[in-house]
């Protein structure tokens, strides 16, 4: 890419000031050399006005189209402050994330509100009227603490996500803003991932079908149900998997799901949840449909990726272990694997997990791969289940 050389408006002024100049230097030149009469030298020196007047009206446009940017952007940030409906979420997102009662009194009316304000930031962007450094140094922050917020995700963006198609695309290019400049993202640990922006990912309307149950089981006189998991249970499941992590002493042997994974997987696979009888979530199952990822294990069996569905991650909460968790999510991966046409369910394992091992081997599975160096170069063993 070609550099482009930036003239400050101080430069731009000497430019002017230093053409006028040669104009009428090069006018009194010709008027004095070739003597030309009093109507020729009028005729010059109307031509040299009419130059003069083309080189300063595209910078008078241009200084009155950046007059009219600023005046905009000040309206927009009187309006922002003026208004209650922008207020009262704001106070919101600046309290602590996941405190009890930060979300209490605000309607989804707030919400809306709060996206139609950057909504129509993204018209003045993507019209040139404003650039996203225009609006970076007044918007920024009160851009990213909402659309980075855990609630506003998985509570309002992510389950409707196709409807915010204009917060998405002014969310992309204000984020690789700051990353260029090395500008600071607030909540950064919940920021959308290039993948799931250059994808569109939120275009993908299939993720919008609601939480549906999947069937229930007893164990020790206790009845578990299981359902799909949608948005809003993002949280739940990413505080039981850091809950469950922090009773393994030999950190290799469980590679954690990420946040940006998860999302993606609520959007293009199925994520099967275990409730215990207060409700509570006792456990999860991430199964990676038959598409081409990185997270299908297709490759390692050197099978298609159609053809197999991927036992991608399985936590059970501390508390539940020896209920069956495990097991009764694996036959949900066969009844699905199956009626969705799969040939081969496939699971990496390590070595020294031995529970979660053991119990894959007694639903059938078999170890097909041994000495994988999968997630960060962790060893793990594959498993294979024939359907």
């Amino acid at each position: 890419m070609k550099s482009q050389v930036q003239i400050s408006p101080a430069g731009k002024r000497t430019i002017i000031v230093v053409a006028t100049i040669l104009t009428i230097v090069v006018c009194f030149l010709l008027v004095g050399v070739f003597h030309l009469g009093d109507e020729a030298a009028v005729g010059v020196f109307a031509l040299a006005a009419t130059l003069v007047g083309t080189i300063f009206i595209p910078v008078e446009i241009k200084n009155s189209q950046e007059v009219t940017c600023c005046q905009m952007l000040i309206d927009q940030n009187n309006y922002f402050h003026d208004n209650e409906h922008l207020m009262k979420v704001y106070q919101a997102l600046e309290r602590p994330q996941g405190a009890p009662g930060v979300w209490d009194g605000i309607e989804d009316t707030d919400i809306a509100c709060y996206c139609t304000f950057f909504e129509n930031l993204y018209l003045l962007y993507s019209h040139k009227i404003a650039r996203i450094e225009d609006l970076d140094d007044l918007f920024g922050y009160r851009f990213f603490i909402f659309t980075n917020d855990c609630y506003v995700q998985e509570h309002h963006l992510l389950p409707t996500s196709s409807s915010y198609n204009e917060i998405f695309r002014l969310y992309e290019a204000w984020i690789r803003h700051r990353r260029k400049t090395g500008s600071p993202i607030p909540k950064a640990e919940n920021a959308f991932s290039e993948e799931y922006l250059s994808g569109r990912l939120y275009m993908n309307d299939a993720a919008r079908v609601p939480e549906a149950e999947v069937g229930s089981f007893e164990e020790k006189s206790t009845v578990f149900g299981i359902r799909t998991l949608g948005f809003d249970s993002v949280s739940p499941v990413l505080n039981l998997q850091a809950r469950a992590c922090e009773q393994i002493a030999d950190k290799s042997l469980f590679y954690p799901l990420s946040r940006a994974e998860l999302i993606e997987s609520i959007y293009m696979d199925t994520v099967l949840g275990v409730f215990a009888p207060d409700g509570s979530l006792a456990g999860f199952a991430v199964l990676v449909n038959g598409r081409v990822s990185s997270r299908n294990l297709a490759s390692d069996a050197g099978e298609q990726p159609g053809d197999v569905l991927t036992f991608d991650v399985v936590v059970t909460d501390p508390k539940w272990r020896g209920f069956g968790i495990q097991k009764h999510l694996t036959d949900c991966a066969v009844s699905l694997a199956r009626s969705s046409g799969r040939k081969l369910i496939l699971a990496t394992v390590s070595p020294g997990n031995s529970f979660s091992l053991n119990n894959f081997l007694s639903k059938g599975f078999s170890v097909s791969k041994e000495g994988l160096r999968k997630y960060d170069s962790l060893e793990r063993s594959l498993l294979s289940l024939d359907l």
